[in-house]
């Protein structure tokens, strides 16, 4: 039977190690924004057929992670006129506005595509993904750091050593003979 000391400690090591796991991941909204590229479609209609999933279906939730600089994920599932279906990621490295979706979304059609014969443009659509604002959270969450900081004792009224009376007394004598 393993000590209950030795329990802790592996304990305490498996969360810390699931803690930096979990701050090594960016953080995404849930859901996905879903745009054809079917080039009939006028920008009214591209806006009316755009699907929206999980967060992304609350409209001022919406417009946050529109407005705000993050990096966005965005997907391009591309159709080839023969049946072949070719899909690739971009993960924009810095932060961008809505301004980087059309640039990335033109950057994995191409990659996706690869130069390869005709597009059927109207089942081609680009998947986008949001990434959270990490800068407003911390990367790290140290839980051991955070216990020991709990627990350190404080001083009390600002002193932070027991009062010296034999300094007392020295500063008192020589007050009385000057």
């Amino acid at each position: 039977m393993a000590k209950a000391k030795n329990r802790d400690k592996r304990k305490k090591a498996q969360t810390k190690k699931i803690n930096q796991a979990k701050a090594s991941k960016p953080e995404m909204y849930e859901g996905f924004m879903r745009i054809p590229l079917n080039n009939s479609f006028t920008p009214d209609e591209v806006r009316i057929r755009t699907e929206y999933e999980g967060d992304w279906l609350n409209r001022k939730l919406r417009a946050t992670i529109m407005n705000e600089p993050r990096m966005f994920v965005v997907t391009a599932h591309v159709f080839m006129i023969d049946g072949k279906r070719y899909c690739a990621t971009i993960e924009y490295q810095s932060y961008g506005g809505r301004e980087t979706i059309p640039d990335a979304a033109n950057m994995a059609v191409d990659a996706a595509r690869n130069g390869s014969g005709l597009m059927d443009m109207s089942k081609t659509y680009i998947i986008v993904r949001a990434q959270k604002d990490m800068t407003k959270f911390p990367k790290e969450i140290d839980v051991e750091a955070l216990q020991a900081e709990q627990q350190k004792k404080l001083p009390v009224m600002g002193l932070a050593q027991p009062f010296d009376y034999n300094y007392l007394f020295e500063e008192f004598v020589k007050e009385s003979k000057a």
